[in-house]
């Protein structure tokens, strides 16, 4: 082996140690605690959305006049729903572009496929609501309660969703790229292969959350939470760390090169084989 290949690796050897004992002396305490290691969780199957399977369009007048809750493939571009209520509504392929759905009841609603650019789903409940698919590019979803909520493969590019509510929630292959997600909690939500790069996590709760193979270059994780959660092959190159609590965490095979872990509490992380 070179001389400088060696060089090379005793120095990233060296600035993991750095940093994971650059801490306080309580947590230096803490790392003295027997880790162990806990088995990755098993993942249920995968939610697709096929527009090919959906009906013919519903009626938007009848919608719009409240006399249905279901209307299919829509056009309700603009339309004012704020505070209605709309638990367990079929709007499976329809266009909520610039929407209004302010505090409106989505629990258990069909979204699939649905277009919502730029609507306002601010303190809306879609709890147990499904979007697979869904198109919800520079929505606000602020303190919006999506726990349990189906967002695999949506589109979330530049959404704001600070404060939200996004406990178990399933964001498996979805796009979070330059969202704004501060406070937000994502406690033991699925997001694999998830696309979180440029976003703002500052503050979020990751806890339990699986992000195997997820995106987190060039992301702001200031303050979060990621205690037993599965980074297995994360890409977070450059991406800011500072103070975030890793505890329990598994980062094998992830690529943190650059990242910034200053100040971070890393108890019983695991960083086997990571790139650091």
């Amino acid at each position: 082996m070179s001389r400088n290949r060696t060089g090379r690796i005793v120095g990233r050897i060296a600035r993991g140690l750095l940093i994971a004992f650059a801490t306080t002396a309580p947590a230096l305490a803490q790392m003295q605690l027997e880790c162990r290691p806990f088995p990755p969780p098993s993942l249920p199957d995968r939610a697709t959305f096929d527009p090919a399977t959906l009906p013919a369009a519903g009626d938007a007048v009848a919608f719009l006049n409240g006399e249905t809750n279901d209307c299919v493939r829509c056009d309700l571009k603009g339309a004012q729903l704020q505070r209605r209520a709309l638990a367990g509504a079929d709007l499976r392929g329809a266009d909520l572009s610039g929407a209004s759905l302010h505090a409106t009841v989505l629990s258990k609603a069909k979204l699939d496929g649905a277009t919502l650019i730029g609507a306002n789903l601010d303190l809306a409940n879609l709890s147990a609501a499904s979007l697979v698919a869904a198109d919800l590019q520079d929505a606000l979803l602020y303190r919006a309660n999506l726990s349990g909520a189906l967002l695999n493969d949506a589109n979330l590019t530049n959404a704001r969703l600070s404060e939200a509510r996004l406990m178990r929630a399933r964001l498996e292959g979805a796009t979070l790229a330059g969202s704004v997600m501060k406070g937000t909690n994502l406690a033991a939500a699925l997001l694999v292969e998830a696309d979180l790069q440029l976003g703002n996590f500052q503050d979020a709760n990751f806890q339990g959350a699986v992000l195997r193979k997820a995106t987190l270059t060039n992301a702001g994780f200031v303050g979060s939470n990621f205690t037993s959660a599965d980074l297995t092959q994360a890409k977070a190159f450059n991406a800011d760390f500072l103070a975030a609590n890793f505890a329990d965490a598994r980062l094998t095979n992830a690529d943190l090169r650059n990242a910034r872990l200053d100040g971070a509490s890393l108890a019983c992380t695991n960083f086997d084989n990571a790139l650091l």
